[in-house]
């Protein structure tokens, strides 16, 4: 009697399809006998840091000292968002989080809200245009730039001359990257603003179309003084086409100032050997940086004259080959 009903209560126990009773493993465990656990941490900013182990997890019966194996009951998850960030909102027009404003597509770093919705202000490093002539990152007097962020003095011409130089330009490889050009530094020791920037260049090319010139400030500001003239660009990379054909003489240097003709002119009223400058009388030319960075001298108005300036020249064709031969720098420092 006491037989029959044990064995009637253990047909009553449900098999559970899908229960480790299928499979004979414990809960928790793979088929190789090892559990694994994952926590997982989200930073709110779109990043997911795991955390995973794997291996055998046990626990002991401290009555009996048999060991089975456990599994995790659960898996924590825990998020932490400090929510966005200025850097996140700057742009959008409305004032929020830690912004000081916010002008939309007018944001920019030298107008009255800054490109990190900051307010313009004397002393932030920024120079704003049409309202302060420097800004030399404090309000000091006797640097050469006042503490109202104007110029202390009218400032006065230092040059750097670099001749005899004979440095290949590098046929072909232009990229857009200073590392695909020929360079060449050039210290100013005056201490002060910059005022103005000028510069004269001698080179030797065949094909005045090829060529890329860039200037680097010691702050790092880069101006295109010259890209592919007479061709159109999509991109500052070296793969537009110029149909530009006349030479570049090394004994004719083309200057350029802010007040020049156009350099995207350059070389465009002669022909093929005919030199720029020798040949067509006109030497002084304005920054046209077509694709490439910058817009003209006036960029590096207001920076830090003391430092290495850097001038490279590079060349995206490949059949013509040329030289820098001479670098002038004139830094008006006040």
């Amino acid at each position: 009697m006491h037989v029959r009903s044990f064995v009637a209560f253990l047909s009553l126990l449900p098999a559970c399809g899908g229960d480790p009773a299928d499979t004979g493993l414990t809960v928790g465990m793979s088929a190789s006998g090892a559990t694994s656990a994952s926590t997982s941490t989200s930073t709110g900013e779109g990043t997911t840091v795991g955390d995973e182990t794997d291996g055998p997890t046990t626990a002991s019966d401290p009555t009996t000292g048999d060991t089975t194996a456990v599994a995790p009951t659960t898996t924590e998850a825990t998020s932490t968002s400090t929510g966005p960030g200025p850097s996140d909102m700057c742009g959008n027009g409305i004032v929020e989080g830690e912004e000081e404003c916010d002008l939309g597509a007018a944001n920019a770093d030298d107008a009255a809200c800054t490109a990190g919705c900051e307010l313009a202000a004397c002393g932030d490093g920024l120079v704003r245009d049409d309202v302060e002539q420097c800004d030399d990152g404090n309000l000091a007097p006797g640097d050469g730039c006042d503490p109202e962020c104007q110029f202390e003095s009218q400032g006065e011409d230092t040059e750097v001359v670099l001749e005899g130089l004979a440095l290949m330009i590098p046929s072909d490889l232009y990229d857009g990257s200073q590392a695909s050009m020929v360079c060449v530094d050039l210290a100013i020791a005056k201490v002060g603003v910059v005022h103005d920037v000028r510069m004269k260049i001698g080179a030797d090319h065949p094909h005045v179309g090829d060529l890329v010139f860039k200037l680097w400030s010691p702050k790092g500001t880069v101006l295109t003084l010259l890209s592919l003239p007479g061709g159109a660009e999509a991109a500052d990379d070296g793969m537009s086409d110029s149909t530009e054909n006349s030479d570049i003489d090394p004994v004719w240097p083309v200057a350029f100032r802010d007040d020049g003709t156009d350099a995207e002119l350059m070389g465009h009223t002669i022909g093929i050997d005919q030199a720029v400058c020798r040949d067509d009388g006109v030497c002084e030319y304005a920054p046209s940086p077509g694709a490439g960075p910058g817009e003209d001298f006036g960029d590096f108005v207001g920076e830090p004259s003391e430092g290495t300036w850097r001038f490279c020249a590079g060349d995206s064709a490949f059949a013509d080959k040329g030289t820098l031969e001479s670098v002038t720098l004139t830094v008006v420092v006040g």
